[in-house]
């Protein structure tokens, strides 16, 4: 069975350069450096005290305090995510377990399994801008009403749903069954990401999906917080989190790797996304630590992120005829 390491390196070397070719940057290097993986161990001990002090708090305050401290509760999850991202890239942390052990723990917080998002991820670097990643048209052969549904439910919600539901349901679902899985693959690409699975892949995602049970029925059932608290926060979560996996992306130029922006934010919020927000920045240098995003990012060329949030609210439209709809903008 390989391991975390080599199966990290091999995504780098064959899938992050397929991504990467014809990038306007420099190539990702053959082997990725793990520079700051102690401060990473410190950043997740950190986002853990911080998660359960959130719910804490949130389980405890008067109601007409929950919304903000809810939307908190989403910036800091989200900062989870980009730590799980860091484990997808092999930068979590030098050490091949350690890497490992980040980015499972935190996809448990998330709620979610770490080998399922890794590799829809980097299918994502390959795919993003390809028809199976243009969830913002519909093309003359689609029903705009079916388009128009699909994007509605995984904007609002289902992209979440999707990686929390999988890896338990995948215990009745046969390794065999990957080629019916991914068989809408040219207009989908959670289809697609399924052909990339290995049969140790599959096996990794299950026992993660038990690390998820065994961590959260306790916790629900026994734990210090209501459930309705953790519904609450979950809920709003699962919707923000869903819909800023397509801010980045929708109205972009169809290209692999241009095709995203680099958004702003108020620093604080910024800091608890860990710059996720310099989403260009890494499309082009998929092997730069979430620590040196920024300084690496050009703040001129960007769009505030809450007005890409609001686009990603529009429906579907025509498959546009004017090349000029995929320029980007910068204000």
């Amino acid at each position: 069975m390989p391991t975390e390491t080599e199966d990290t390196e091999a995504l780098v070397d064959d899938v992050g350069r397929a991504a990467l070719a014809g990038a306007a940057e420099e190539p990702a290097p053959r082997r990725v450096r793990a520079p700051y993986g102690r401060q990473n161990l410190v950043v997740v001990f950190a986002q853990t005290v911080a998660w359960a002090g959130m719910l804490t708090l949130i389980d405890r305050v008067e109601w007409w305090l929950i919304p903000p401290l809810v939307l908190v509760f989403c910036f800091l999850m989200q900062g989870v995510f980009t730590m799980m991202h860091e484990y997808f890239h092999g930068l979590a942390h030098p050490n091949a377990r350690a890497n490992y052990a980040i980015g499972v723990w935190e996809s448990v917080l998330f709620g979610t399994s770490a080998t399922l998002h890794r590799i829809n991820h980097w299918g994502h670097h390959v795919r993003n801008r390809t028809p199976a990643e243009q969830g913002e048209f519909y093309l003359p052969e689609e029903s705009r009403f079916r388009k128009t549904l699909l994007y509605y439910f995984a904007t609002l919600g289902g992209l979440y749903l999707g990686g929390l539901v999988f890896p338990l349901v995948s215990f009745f679902v046969p390794y065999a069954a990957i080629e019916k899985l991914a068989s809408l693959k040219t207009r989908n690409t959670y289809s697609a990401a399924f052909e990339q699975f290995a049969a140790a892949d599959w096996t990794r995602m299950r026992l993660e999906g038990l690390a998820l049970m065994l961590f959260w029925i306790p916790l629900a059932v026994y734990g210090p917080w209501r459930l309705q608290t953790l519904l609450i926060c979950y809920g709003a979560f699962m919707v923000t989190w869903s819909s800023l996996q397509w801010v980045y992306h929708l109205r972009t130029p169809l290209d692999v790797v241009e095709g995203a922006y680099n958004l702003r934010l108020p620093t604080p919020v910024r800091w608890l996304f860990l710059n996720f927000n310099c989403n260009l920045t890494h499309h082009r240098r998929p092997h730069l630590p979430w620590q040196d995003l920024y300084v690496n990012t050009n703040t001129e060329e960007t769009q505030p992120l809450i007005y890409r949030w609001l686009l990603v609210l529009l429906p579907p439209e025509p498959y546009p005829t004017d090349a000029s709809k995929f320029d980007k903008r910068y204000f």
